[in-house]
């Protein structure tokens, strides 16, 4: 996990400018292997341990980040009990005390584990962060480049091109301005939100994805792009990656 100091900035899809409060965020998409350690199965073969872990649907990541809570001692920021129902709860430290509060009225700064970043906490790390806006660089294009086969896997250069594309081993790019890497291409990264134009209909639910993938054009993998895909969606270009709030 990299600190990443908090800060204020204007989000690309915002109209106003936003606070980020001190995070820590992991260096690297959850590899393989970091899923083999906590969850003890995956969807795909295993000898790649390096390579993020992919076809990974958001509800999924979620029990992730909280069984990874529990093993450090750490309350768990998701309320899974109901995710059957497609029902999320946010537990949240007051003091001693654990309150479960709807998802729409959380506040991120009140959690203890890991979990998903928002989209806000997303673009801020992807860009750079503060350390970024003082070195002038936070309007890259790309995480950490506007040269994107200097941080990337994506369609031109991951294979998928010749039709023989797949992740890539974590970490063989450059790293952003805060030492963060693949935040650009090699898997899409979900986020913690729903997209603003999203209704829930018939239990279905959409969550937003950031950062493009190894089968991506240049435009997805800009720091700027999001998607977003049914929160039961998964694919071989789909991780994710976590943070944690800092106390």
């Amino acid at each position: 996990m990299v600190k990443v100091k908090g800060g204020i900035y204007k989000p690309s899809f915002e109209e106003i400018e936003k606070v980020v409060f001190d995070i820590e965020v992991c260096k690297y998409p959850v590899t393989k292997k970091m899923w083999l350690d906590i969850m003890g199965e995956i969807s795909l073969e295993t000898e790649r341990n390096n390579e993020p872990a992919e076809n990974i649907t958001w509800w999924k990541a979620l029990e992730f980040c909280n069984k990874l809570s529990e093993k450090y001692g750490l309350e768990p920021v998701y309320d899974l009990s109901k995710s059957k129902q497609g029902i999320l709860a946010i537990r949240e430290l007051k003091g001693k005390t654990i309150k479960t509060v709807d998802p729409k009225m959380a506040n991120f700064k009140s959690t203890e584990g890991f979990r998903l970043p928002t989209e806000i906490e997303w673009e801020w790390f992807a860009r750079g962060g503060q350390v970024a806006i003082e070195q002038g660089t936070f309007d890259y294009k790309y995480s950490g480049s506007d040269n994107i086969d200097e941080v990337a896997w994506y369609y031109e250069n991951s294979g998928a091109k010749n039709k023989e594309g797949r992740t890539q081993n974590v970490g063989l790019k450059e790293a952003n301005q805060l030492g963060l890497y693949d935040c650009s291409g090699n898997v899409w990264e979900w986020c913690y939100d729903m997209p603003d134009d999203e209704s829930i209909e018939d239990g279905i639910v959409y969550r937003k994805l950031k950062g493009g993938a190894w089968i991506s054009n240049l435009e997805l993998c800009q720091n700027f792009f999001c998607t977003s895909e049914n929160a039961i969606f998964e694919d071989v270009d789909i991780g994710f990656r976590i943070v944690r709030t800092i106390h």
